[in-house]
């Protein structure tokens, strides 16, 4: 999937944040609209790296040090497997720009509106990376930004799946609609069925907040609310779940069109 980031400016060492992992830490590396500070790594981790990346080739400050030295830099982690990387947040595009590039006769993009769970928000990245949506829209209040966490979860994929953010939801899917897109909130008690669902090839997925599902506002402005049946014995499935199966039926769907 072709990463559609613009490089930022170059900002003054030491800003930004820690990826870690080995593979966020590629991902990160191999992205050229990152832009990368500081590589910390362990002998045994630059054996593993040095099989998909030329370390010799970067420009930046690479140290080796011990596992017990980089769990004190990353205040305590210890599932680094050996290696951070300090970075910049990635630049993101505004919505229209973001949709230009998104916008094929053959597009799912994905909607999070108010998640706040960085594991929950990078799984979600994760699956969309496997299931190759097109892109990630995320509201800018009482969401998650871009972190090691989230970004460890995401397994190299936040640096592989477009995103961006927006502050008016009423005014993204009214756009959104105006592109040709279908839109479809996910719920887990109400609804049509996933699986009796017959998608158009253009469809953004709504995935609402971890606590309270889908905004009675954002659930006013879908085109359809669907849900996935589960065992009776059980209330809900996680959203990182919810979204993962969803990817599956849908993009299979439209494919199949």
């Amino acid at each position: 999937m072709k990463n559609r980031y613009k490089k930022l400016p170059k900002k003054r060492q030491n800003s930004g944040y820690w990826i870690y992992g080995h593979h966020a830490v590629v991902g990160a590396l191999t992205n050229e609209n990152r832009i990368k500070y500081e590589l910390n790594i362990t002998l045994e981790a630059e054996k593993k790296l040095i099989q998909e990346v030329d370390i010799k080739k970067l420009t930046l400050i690479k140290r080796k040090k011990t596992r017990e030295e980089i769990d004190n830099l990353l205040g305590g982690i210890s599932n680094h497997q050996g290696i951070c990387l300090r970075v910049e947040r990635l630049n993101i595009p505004e919505l229209k720009e973001f949709l230009t590039d998104c916008n094929k006769n053959n597009s799912i993009i994905v909607l999070l509106d108010q998640l706040e769970d960085s594991q929950n928000v990078g799984a979600i990245f994760r699956s969309a990376l496997a299931f190759k949506i097109d892109g990630i829209i995320l509201t800018r209040d009482n969401s998650v930004s871009e972190n090691s966490f989230l970004t460890k979860a995401a397994s190299s994929s936040i640096d592989k799946v477009p995103f961006t953010k927006i502050k008016n939801i009423s005014s993204c899917i009214k756009f959104l609609k105006e592109s040709g897109y279908w839109i479809y909130g996910l719920e887990m008690k109400d609804g049509k069925s996933l699986k009796e669902m017959k998608f158009p090839k253009k469809v953004v997925i709504i995935l609402g907040s971890e606590s309270k599902g889908l905004r009675k506002i954002t659930r006013s402005l879908c085109d359809e609310v669907i849900k996935i049946e589960i065992n009776n014995e059980l209330e809900s499935l996680n959203v990182s779940n919810t979204a993962a199966i969803a990817f599956y039926c849908i993009s299979n769907s439209i494919l199949e069109c």
